[in-house]
């Protein structure tokens, strides 16, 4: 009885392990679920930059972090789980939704779904075309939406996230969130300004319904999930709406699939489920924010300090999918600081920096 007993306190203490704060490297799990895993010592990626980075995030340096995945040259070489979150739990992904809406307009153009990026937002939508006497807003096309150039008179970065006069958490309050988001008055001539606006990728989600008869979730579901072998995920929809702007969940691991698909230019495992052609439009750069950030499908690029590109999509609280294909390099962050200061905290940028420089080309 008491060597039963001791088996199981010593079973419970390893899976412990395995889903608590590591503060030192862990090798990544083979779960047959798609992904090829190896180490940073076999990619000689550096360990000991590595090692320092991860005892500053398990000090709260940069916040309440609950996971880190690295792959390099196809492999996941990082998988780190902090503040008792673990693999099995799907995260918040915030805005990065919103990329979804991209790759999924890419699908139903190759599937003869929708013409091009090129059509009309209200050519979908003829019971508001008849309503609509604003000229611009005539002029709206589906890259518009996903370039966030649109031209709507919107702004949900000026004031804190749950201050109740951003429009974005008004919004959020609506019944509808598409009548909501397409009846919203316009401020600029479409394709000439940026603003980051939920309600595009909303509008696109309808889109995707009209042009496919499908909702968003289950087109995505039958066209990418399946594909890439994703199984669990959870889309928040409102009134039979889908919050294409920031309501969908993941694993870790499905999110690190997702960008390693981006890095594959629309690949996974030898299948082509997105055009190639796709995802060069994707990452090519369309408006320039500040510099020397740019804005491009959703996605955001910046020209680093080592001379190479790196893309980026961003969520609320730190969510971070970073596409370096120079490196052959992608990087996955989910956090949550929404209620943790800057001043307590260092940036995420930051963060991408020092994990990047664990690759072996930016060795000093």
């Amino acid at each position: 009885m008491k060597n039963i007993l001791r088996f199981v306190i010593i079973l419970v203490f390893l899976s412990g392990c395995n889903n608590s704060n590591e503060c030192s490297y862990v090798k990544p799990i083979d779960k047959n679920d798609g992904l090829k895993v190896s180490t940073l010592e076999k990619h000689h990626l550096n360990l000991e930059a590595f090692e320092n980075v991860n005892r500053d995030i398990c000090n709260g340096v940069y916040g309440n972090l609950h996971s880190v995945l690295v792959i390099h040259k196809n492999e996941l070489v990082v998988e780190q789980y902090y503040n008792g979150w673990n693999g099995s739990q799907p995260h918040f992904l915030a805005s990065t939704t919103k990329s979804f809406s991209v790759i999924m307009t890419g699908i139903a153009i190759e599937q003869g779904k929708i013409k091009d990026e090129n059509e009309k937002m209200l050519d979908f939508f003829p019971e508001y075309l008849s309503q609509s006497n604003d000229t611009l807003k005539d002029k709206i096309t589906i890259k518009h939406l996903l370039t966030n150039t649109s031209g709507f008179e919107w702004d949900e970065v000026s004031l804190p996230v749950d201050d109740p006069n951003n429009m974005g958490y008004k919004m959020d309050k609506v019944d509808n969130l598409f009548k909501a988001s397409i009846e919203l008055p316009m401020e600029a001539m479409p394709g000439t300004k940026y603003a980051y606006s939920g309600p595009n990728n909303i509008i696109i989600g309808e889109v995707i319904k009209k042009s496919t008869g499908q909702n968003i979730a289950e087109y995505t579901e039958d066209n990418l999930f399946k594909p890439l072998g994703i199984k669990d995920y959870n889309w928040f929809s409102k009134n039979g709406i889908y919050d294409v702007g920031g309501g969908l969940k993941l694993k870790s691991r499905d999110i690190a699939k997702y960008g390693l698909l981006h890095l594959n230019k629309g690949k996974w495992n030898d299948k082509q489920i997105v055009s190639s052609e796709w995802m060069d439009e994707i990452f090519e750069p369309y408006i320039e924010i500040r510099h020397p950030l740019y804005s491009c499908c959703q996605w955001q690029m910046v020209k680093t300090e080592y001379g190479f590109n790196s893309w980026f999509i961003p969520g609320n609280g730190g969510q971070i999918i970073n596409v370096v294909p120079d490196l052959d390099l992608v990087i996955v962050i989910n956090a949550d600081n929404r209620k943790i200061s800057k001043e307590k905290r260092n940036p995420l940028e930051y963060l991408i920096k020092d994990l990047t420089n664990i690759h072996p080309k930016l060795r000093n």
